[in-house]
């Protein structure tokens, strides 16, 4: 940011830093490429007596916004600052062992319990062993950690939903003694077993932490935790300026929940985007109107950018997918190609779900991978890939049928650094917060079209949402343009609507 930057604020970033200057917390809604961090450095280089915090979700992106702001602002990650708070005895258990599943069962005397899955339309007997019930108990821990408690309690111990409701219950009750004794020796500073970062996070919570600033700059507060928001919200003389964008919230699987949405703050909202132009804004626009957004993105009028429906050609430089099982797909065919493609996607996630198929496969147990630990063997996996909850998995165990665990752990090995790449593959969770010139979007995508109607979740839309807005010259919505066009039709029956009814 230079100087020539901060003396030129938009009209709409002009009142963000008004509002701030007034010294009660509010909201910024941040549409898609719309100045975010250049709107929060002129906030804070607008107040240089004040103290400021900015918190961020991981310690790259802090260590980044370090170098861009005035001098006044610390740069922070909520783990950072519960560190240096709790006590040594605890943060000394980062570096110990952590208790493996079947030593914990052990340690716990866990025995194996019968419930009822559903399973092809019809509940059968199924058996979870003494090491996938530490893992629960593990799971449940962890899941504590992340909400607003005050103390573990039977609901924190998630089971899946395929499980019959009463065994569910049984399963909490049975399992509960253990979750509150793992959550004890985890606080226990004389306890040898080691522990992870949530824990001191929690415990630096529960004791209603002041964070020293004057005012806190939160960054992305579309996908804080109920931990996160508890923290801010319980501080009584400290400004918070929460910055995000409700419609980029594609976390709620584990567990944000959206404060853009639900704080009732008064906001002030960035709408045009830096990034790119009108045509790609418009896309955008329809998904938003389909989420019920009134306030639309406005696309940057210097900037030309193209939206464009063909088949995949050689020119992109972003292939942005929905699952990691597509992304593997593109990896192998861009391999035999011959092409130099960089992937994007969670690739630890994938080599351990190959690993864990390749285990099944041989009939050993799962521990580690939550989506193949409920199973007994690799059948197993197939008869729960046909029912409703299964379809998550389907496409990467259809991945690893039609390949092999080999072939897959060498295609992921041989993946080419970003920088050296004809092309990068990435899902769109992977993409928020990147940009390239030409983006394409495969044909993953999750609706349904019948005739006239559409069928998509907001869920679907807000993920679309930031995947079309990561384009800056163009993008190719192939894959999506028959969504878009009835989109549009149903957009422009609405404005009709609205006229009649005005």
């Amino acid at each position: 940011m230079t100087a020539s930057d901060l003396l030129h604020p938009t009209a709409e970033q002009a009142l963000a830093i008004n509002q701030a200057q007034q010294g009660q917390s509010f909201k910024v809604i941040a549409y898609a490429g719309t100045g975010k961090t250049t709107t929060l450095q002129m906030v804070s280089a607008a107040m240089p007596q004040r103290r400021g915090m900015y918190l961020a979700f991981n310690k790259a992106i802090a260590t980044e916004a370090q170098q861009k702001f005035h001098r006044n602002v610390d740069c922070r990650t909520f783990h950072s600052l519960a560190y240096r708070s709790v006590p040594r005895g605890i943060t000394d258990k980062l570096r110990l062992p952590r208790l493996s599943p079947s030593f914990m069962a052990k340690a716990y005397r866990l025995e194996p319990i019968t419930l009822r899955r559903l399973m092809g339309g019809r509940y059968e007997k199924f058996v979870l062993m003494p090491s996938r019930l530490a893992s629960l108990v593990a799971n449940a821990v962890s899941y504590f950690c992340s909400t607003s408690s005050q103390y573990p309690a039977p609901r924190h111990i998630q089971a899946p939903s395929w499980l019959h409701a009463d065994d569910i219950a049984v399963l909490q009750q049975y399992l509960y003694p253990a979750v509150e004794r793992r959550w004890l020796e985890s606080t226990d500073s004389q306890h040898q077993a080691g522990i992870g970062h949530d824990v001191y996070l929690k415990l630096w919570a529960l004791s209603d932490p002041n964070i020293p600033a004057d005012f806190v700059l939160f960054d992305e507060a579309q996908d804080a935790d109920p931990l996160m928001l508890g923290i801010l919200l319980r501080q009584r003389n400290t400004q918070v300026i929460y910055v995000g964008d409700a419609h980029q919230q594609i976390y709620a699987w584990r567990g944000a929940v959206n404060a853009m949405q639900q704080l009732p703050l008064p906001e002030s909202r960035l709408t045009t985007s830096f990034r790119f132009g009108e045509d790609i804004a418009d896309v955008a626009n329809l998904l938003l109107t389909a989420l019920d957004e009134s306030v639309p993105l406005l696309g940057n009028p210097e900037l030309k950018s193209r939206v464009v429906n063909k088949p995949h050609t050689k020119m992109r430089d972003a292939i942005l997918c929905r699952t990691n099982a597509r992304a593997m797909e593109l990896l192998l065919s861009g391999l035999v190609q011959g092409d130099k493609v960089s992937l994007q996607a969670d690739h630890a996630k994938l080599n351990r779900f190959v690993d864990a198929a390749s285990l099944l496969k041989q009939g050993k147990r799962v521990i580690d991978v939550p989506e193949l630990a409920w199973f007994n063997s690799w059948h197993d996996v197939h008869e729960y890939c046909e029912t409703n909850d299964g379809s998550d998995i389907k496409p990467l165990v259809k991945l690893v049928d039609e390949h092999g665990t080999d072939p897959l752990k060498k295609a992921l090995a041989k993946i080419t650094p970003i920088t050296e790449a004809d092309y990068v593959i990435s899902t769109a969770h992977k993409a928020k917060g990147l940009e390239w010139n030409r983006v394409h979007l495969e044909d993953d995508y999750q609706f349904k079209i019948n005739g006239l109607e559409h069928k998509i979740s907001d869920e679907e839309l807000r993920l679309l949402y930031v995947a079309c807005t990561r384009a800056k010259a163009s993008l190719n919505i192939h894959h999506i343009y028959d969504l878009v066009q009835q989109l549009k039709v149903k957009a422009a029956s609405d404005r009709l609507k609205n006229k009649v009814t005005a």
